[in-house]
């Protein structure tokens, strides 16, 4: 294909037909009837290589279209072009696919979580889609394997041992929405598509026209009032599930420079240990207030109902629904009345941070304390080895 007549041929069709991705292929070149083929070769000159090669495997695309798709494939490898991996399922003859299963890894701290499906053959074989994505982010990565029902127990099992908990049974029509809910959030993101999605679409499948209930809303528990579950809520980070997630680090920072603050109105880079614990103890209270405002709870909330869908396969039915029953009093905090403070499993993701941080200290929580000015100048007259500054603060 020589370059003038490719820039010809693309001059031909709109930016939005060069630009289709592999999902509408086909059907733009059905639409594009006896310039099909043409229509190829203006993806090639466009470098459209999703397009040609959805068009090149298609056992359904016209016979002219599929040749120039093919011919446009090794044109687009000569000129150093990716070309995505398309792999199908494998139909093995007398092994026909028996069914679909799917399963949910609930969100880390940051936000991230799983979702795996797979198409399962009369031999016992599965085609595994594993999907990793991220919440208001969009899809982050696709992969895919061959696993024997043994193998795929195995891969769960390891999962349960460096996690705490192995992914759990969802429903397919479940799972699926969650997928294509996540591929919208990349468009609205900007987030690029990990390559190679649209080969696995018959595991993925298509989004349901109706949105399926939630697991935990389907599940009906038995959810406590808030008042009865609050008290206790801070024994909520013992679950693997929960046990991870954190406050942004601006937010800790914030945190210690309050607390700095506070310790050097109060007496001192040494004050007594009763100042101390009254001071940090005021930071926490005011930092929660600070970092959970109402679309922090509410995200933090959905976020809750995902990992209750782990703790009610792991745990049990009640566990689950206290979850949920500290979730509706996260949501429902005020910055007047039930401020997020009090309520201990909101505080708590301060208290873990600090311990964390002094974790890594030795022990010791180094807290940045203002020095006035009378040491400041006792710091300049100061001879090597004498101590000018405090230490950090032993955590009990």
């Amino acid at each position: 294909m020589a370059p003038q007549k490719d820039e010809a041929t693309a001059t031909s069709f709109d930016a939005a037909t060069l630009a289709i991705g592999a999902d509408g292929a086909l059907g733009a070149v059905n639409d594009a009837g006896e310039r099909g083929a043409a229509l190829v070769e203006a993806w090639v000159h466009a470098k459209n290589a999703a397009a040609v090669a959805a068009v090149a495997e298609n056992d359904k695309t016209p016979s002219s279209a599929r040749k120039a798709a093919r011919r446009g494939l090794n044109v687009l490898k000569a000129r150093g072009v990716a070309i995505p991996e398309r792999r199908q399922i494998t139909r093995l003859a007398g092994d026909p696919v028996e069914g679909y299963d799917a399963w949910f890894v609930p969100p880390d701290g940051a936000g991230t979580h799983m979702v795996v499906l797979a198409a399962r053959r009369k031999s016992g074989k599965h085609y595994v889609v594993h999907t990793t994505m991220r919440e208001e982010v969009g899809l982050l990565e696709v992969r895919a394997l061959e696993m024997s029902r043994s193998q795929l127990r195995t891969s769960f099992d390891e999962s349960a041992r460096r996690m705490g908990y192995p992914p759990v049974p969802v429903p397919v029509d479940w799972a699926r929405a969650r997928v294509a809910a996540a591929r919208a959030n990349n468009a609205k993101s900007g987030a690029i598509l990990p390559l190679g999605l649209d080969s696995h679409a018959e595991v993925l499948g298509p989004a349901p026209d109706k949105a399926p209930p939630h697991p935990i809303d389907q599940a009906k528990l038995d959810i406590p009032a808030a008042a009865t579950v609050v008290a206790t809520s801070a024994d909520l980070h013992r679950e693997p599930e929960l046990g991870a997630w954190l406050p942004a680090g601006p937010a800790v920072q914030e945190l210690l420079i309050e607390v700095g603050q506070k310790l050097a109105a109060a007496g001192g880079p040494e004050p007594d240990p009763k100042k101390i614990d009254d001071a940090v103890r005021e930071a926490l209270d005011n930092a929660t207030d600070r970092f959970f405002g109402p679309d922090v709870r509410e995200h933090l909330a959905n976020r809750m109902k995902d990992a209750a869908i782990s703790i009610l396969a792991r745990v049990s039915r009640e566990r689950a629904a206290e979850v949920m029953g500290i979730a509706a009093a996260v949501v429902a905090a005020g910055l007047i009345t039930s401020p997020p403070h009090e309520i201990p499993f909101l505080r708590g993701f301060f208290q873990k941070a600090l311990a964390l941080i002094a974790s890594q200290q030795g022990g010791q929580l180094s807290i940045p304390v203002p020095v006035p000015q009378e040491a400041t100048e006792t710091a300049e007259l100061a001879q090597p080895g004498d101590k000018v500054s405090p230490g950090g603060i032993i955590l009990p």
